[in-house]
């Protein structure tokens, strides 16, 4: 019987923090979840003992991250961070913690799976629905054809074709990710908003256009023609709810992290139900929609570290929110100390700094290497990696030196897979590199120091950190993709390796007419008795055999689960018409059979050995 959960159980945490990370309230529920009863501070981080919330939440205050999941209790807790600001500065940080395992029981209609496989099912429907219709239309033509040939007929064939191939790019265009079609640029918002609104003139005579910018000069960081695609659907979707005129408005405004931009208009609404298949392929509310437009915008954002978010009412009309990162140039604030053109000066001074100093600090790190390090020195030496260093320094302190203005991850992602693939062919350890990359962040810091001690310049915390968040962001973003690559061309070799190990290791030898050996060796999990069993019967299907000794004197140990695979083979067998002798059950696996409580059929034979299997066949040949 399910009991609901008491006040206590549902209630949340809470704690308000001041920017520095000083406790200035909490309640008891966020008392109890992660502060240490110590009275002398209160500094979070020397009030949180677990270890890995500590990592989690400074993650949070580097901006890295504004949730995570920690299980206490055995309980899965889901935290938020929120930060406030006042007059465009840090005033507060909650943190929020919620009990998921009640909230989900005190919330069943927020079933996620049930809304993402409904989802899927009805993209899936929309799907069918498109392609099948001129795939219809090809194959009634083609049997046309065959009665009378018209060219008429091949080409409304070959039009139908090519709308399904249509639909198909445009599924694609959606799903696909976009690394290097187009670079990452800097462009003004306010400005390709504006020249949009110029190629719906002819529609806008019944709209009443409101645009209010809070600032026309802001920037942002994108591929600008991507993004103004996106613009371009959502205005038009705009026009096209509101047939009888209404009210387009379209706003933008920043805060110290994002620039953010609304449209909205007063047409007929989206229904609340459908509101979460916004951004599905093949969902529209239009009579001929096919819901691409929709789906394209949603990618365009989300693919240039953007985001969206919806509201509509029917009767009343939908507003599309997006919000994204702003650049280093377009605010007219500053945090205190240094103004931002003083900020981004200094970053390009940083630049320059690190590119001139790149071969000394290269060998800097090389020394460190040779002196703490020498295992890995050794090994860079072996693959020709340390004189390739040599030549062009170090690639991570290069990238960040070509970064730091203004991130372009297709760049990053380029070197690291070169990197990657070739230390996965090279056998490079995967732990030595990461031995490598943690030497090489704080080398690129050591670096850093220097520069800001030698100009002299200043930076207040609120820059530091931004700088901070700035140069790791990169070094992390070509270690997770070093990382990728690395492993995924493991993966690839391995399950290159793995099929053909399983092609060698199902040798099933036929000794006599319609007598085969399948001798099994060595260790057999789960994954090789599946494919003992297909590639075995598939084989004796192909000789025809009539009887099949399968010996196991070389398998030293299995599990329960790998009986039960090896004695589907003999019932698979058998319904081949091929009668099965088993030699070579040691008392371990006699042991488990009995554990499981398999009972040999009776038409099945076994043998203490191999031997005795043979010596048996042979004195029956003889007397027959």
């Amino acid at each position: 019987m399910t009991t609901s959960p008491t006040a206590r159980e549902i209630a949340y945490g809470l704690i308000e923090l001041n920017p520095n990370g000083m406790i200035q309230k909490v309640n008891e529920e966020g008392k109890r979840l992660i502060l240490s009863d110590e009275k002398d501070t209160n500094y979070l981080f020397h009030r949180v003992n677990n270890n890995d919330i500590k990592t989690k939440l400074h993650e949070c205050f580097m901006g890295r991250s504004n949730e995570f999941i920690v299980t206490i209790d055995t309980h899965p807790y889901f935290f938020l961070f929120h930060r406030t600001f006042k007059d465009q500065k840090l005033n507060k940080v909650h943190i929020y913690m919620f009990n998921i395992s009640y909230l989900q029981t005190s919330y069943d209609h927020n079933n996620w799976n049930n809304h993402l496989l409904s989802s899927i099912g009805e993209m899936a429907a929309g799907i069918a629905h498109e392609v099948r219709n001129p795939l219809t239309s090809v194959k009634g033509f083609l049997q046309l054809m065959e009665e009378s040939y018209k060219q008429e007929y091949t080409q409304i064939a070959q039009s139908e074709l090519e709308r399904a191939i249509h639909i198909l790019n445009d599924l694609m265009s959606v799903t696909k990710p976009e690394f290097a079609q187009e670079k990452r640029d800097t462009f003004n918002v306010c400005f390709e908003i504006e020249s949009t609104l110029l190629l719906f003139q002819n529609q806008l005579y019944h709209i009443d256009i409101q645009k209010q910018f809070q600032n026309e000069s802001a920037l942002i960081v994108g591929r600008k023609h991507q993004i103004k695609k996106a613009f371009f659907n959502l205005i038009k979707n705009a026009i096209e709810a509101m047939p009888e005129g209404g009210t387009l408005r379209i706003e933008q405004l920043e805060d110290n992290h994002e620039t953010h931009l609304s449209i909205s208009d007063t047409g007929i609404g989206i229904p609340r139900d459908k509101l979460r298949l916004l951004g599905t392929p093949f969902f529209s509310l239009k009579q001929d929609g096919k819901g691409m437009g929709l789906a394209q915008v949603f990618n365009a954002i989300q693919s240039n570290q953007g985001k969206i978010h919806v509201t509509s009412e029917e009767g009343q009309g939908t507003t599309f929110c997006l919000s994204f990162p702003k650049t280093i140039h377009h605010s007219n604030s500053y945090l205190g100390g240094q103004t931002m053109i003083e900020t981004t000066n200094s970053k390009v001074e940083l630049s320059n700094f690190l590119f001139d100093n790149l071969d000394f600090y290269t060998k800097e790190w090389l020394q460190y290497l040779q002196k703490n390090k020498s295992y890995i020195t050794s090994l860079l030496k072996e693959n020709g990696e340390a004189d390739n260093y040599g030549e062009t320094g170090n690639p991570i302190m290069k990238l960040v030196a070509q970064n730091i203005q203004e991130l372009k991850m297709e760049e990053i992602m380029d070197v690291a897979k070169e990197r990657g693939v070739r230390s996965a062919k090279t056998e490079f350890p995967m732990h030595l590199a990461w031995e490598i990359f943690q030497s090489t962040r704080g080398i690129i810091w050591s670096a850093i120091r220097a520069f800001y001690i030698e100009s002299k310049n200043t930076l207040t915390t609120d820059e530091f950190f931004t700088l901070e968040r700035t140069v790791n962001d990169i070094i992390d973003s070509y270690i997770d993709s070093y990382t990728a690559y690395y492993v995924n061309y493991k993966e690839e070799l391995l399950k290159s390796h793995r099929e053909t190990v399983d092609e060698l290791s199902v040798p099933i030898i036929p000794i006599a007419d319609r007598v085969c050996i399948l001798p099994v060796v060595g260790n057999v999990d789960t994954y090789r008795a599946k494919k003992i069993r297909e590639k075995t019967l598939v084989r004796i299907s192909e000789l025809k055999a009539q009887q099949l000794i399968i010996d196991i004197s070389g398998v030293p140990f299995v599990d329960t689960a790998v009986v039960n695979h090896l004695f589907k083979i003999v019932k698979g067998i058998k319904l081949l018409g091929c009668s099965t002798i088993l030699t070579g059950i040691s008392a371990e696996i006699a042991d488990t059979m009995i554990e499981l409580g398999i009972e040999i059929d009776s038409e099945l034979k076994t043998k203490s050995d191999l031997q005795q299997a043979l010596q048996e066949m042979s004195q029956f040949s003889i007397n027959k």
